[in-house]
């Protein structure tokens, strides 16, 4: 009973909070949903999973009368295959296995605190305060872009079999394990059109290729999706994709009221956040300089850019083509790049870090600036790992 009582009290510092009025980021280490705030969970106060890697009850939206605002936090979607994580991330291990139907959240984070002051440590952030936020509503990229910045770190990075960032390397986190980003687990980079990863709203999410084979990326709307042929279906339908840049997944649930592409115009129609600070924008710091952004407006133009004013137009409402050739003008480009650095203690680490190139029409370029982690640094971030996962060992003894 003892143990269960210091673990409840240890857990009430880290659960999160509902800053945005858009619902929350929950799950063990961050918490549930307020109530009215996304669908009910299972967290570790409420008799749900506990181990990292696990996930609880998607609940997938429906849109019975396209275009449709997509929850700006909590679930848009839902999983459709498992997958295998490559690294250490917070409570998800090496080897976890990330299940079928799990969570598929938006693009935004709902922002940092107190409650997370432990995992913002863990990823090297000597003061986690530096990035308290709590109203949210960044996307991930610019999130870690920003902490990067506040903190004097890289992110996302690989330190042995560990990688450090707000999400793991297959793109989500949490115990009540939920997708944000990238799905690189879900789905083999080969042969043509990539597979399938998951649903939402009734319409097939698919891997990020429109034709591995040939090099081709698919143009796509303002709500992440175009009409084309899909290992499904020989004839053009409805699908989204994943992008490496925002939204991610969906900016809104689509085809237009027509049943064609949606404009940026359309997509920012459905949300009341989007231009309404009459185009003055929040800035944002990160390494590559400053970004002027809107927060919670979940529909970026074909200039990488989700504010109100001139509004470039996506090339897919332009064309009828559906895709276009990687690197051609705007596409991203992922590298690795290991350095060795001297430690303060005299013994050099080597380091694995993750670095995002981007071109115009997909946000901001992140820099391969990075500062080194001691070893007594990882060996205190380690020790704050074992500690989150001993508090919710200790709830389910």
């Amino acid at each position: 009973m003892a143990k269960k009582l210091l673990a409840l009290l240890l857990l009430k510092a880290v659960r999160a909070q509902d800053c945005s009025g858009e619902g929350t980021t929950w799950g063990p280490g961050i918490g549930p949903p307020p109530d009215g705030c996304g669908p009910p969970t299972g967290g570790p106060t409420d008799g749900g999973p506990t181990d990292g890697g696990t996930s609880s009850g998607c609940n997938n939206p429906s849109c019975s009368s396209p275009p449709c605002a997509a929850p700006l936090l909590g679930d848009v979607g839902c999983s459709t295959v498992a997958g295998t994580e490559s690294y250490n991330h917070e409570m998800v291990q090496k080897g976890d296995s990330i299940p079928t139907d799990a969570h598929i959240f938006g693009p935004f984070e709902a922002g940092f605190g107190e409650q997370q002051k432990g995992i913002i440590e863990s990823w090297g952030c000597s003061d986690a305060s530096v990035v308290y936020d709590s109203e949210g509503g960044k996307d991930l990229n610019i999130a870690e872009a920003s902490v990067a910045k506040a903190c004097s770190i890289q992110l996302p990075r690989i330190v042995g079999e560990t990688y450090y960032g707000i999400v793991g390397p297959c793109g989500g986190h949490t115990g009540d394990y939920h997708f944000h980003r990238g799905f690189g687990c879900l789905y083999q980079e080969s042969g043509s059109h990539s597979t399938k990863v998951g649903v939402v709203a009734g319409y097939n999410l698919y891997g990020k290729w429109e034709d591995y084979a040939n090099n081709q990326l698919p143009l796509l709307d303002a709500c992440g999706a175009h009409f084309g042929p899909t290992p499904e279906s020989s004839s053009n339908v409805y699908h989204y994709h994943v992008q490496d840049q925002a939204p991610f997944t969906v900016g809104c649930y689509g085809p237009s009221a027509s049943n064609g592409l949606v404009s940026v115009a359309e997509c920012r129609a459905l949300y009341p956040k989007c231009d309404n600070d009459g185009g003055a924008g929040t800035a944002i710091e990160t390494h590559a300089g400053t970004v002027t952004y809107d927060k919670f407006c979940p529909c970026w133009d074909g200039a990488g850019s989700n504010m109100g004013t001139n509004i470039v137009e996506l090339p897919a409402l332009s064309t009828s083509a559906i895709s276009y050739t990687a690197g051609s003008g705007s596409s991203s480009a992922s590298t690795t790049s290991t350095s060795t650095a001297a430690t303060g203690t005299g013994v050099s680490t080597t380091s694995t870090v993750a670095s995002t190139s981007t071109t115009a029409g997909q946000g901001p370029t992140t820099t391969t600036t990075w500062t080194a982690i001691s070893s007594a640094s990882t060996a205190r971030m380690s020790k704050l790992f074992s500690l989150t996962a001993a508090v919710f060992t200790l709830l389910v003894r």
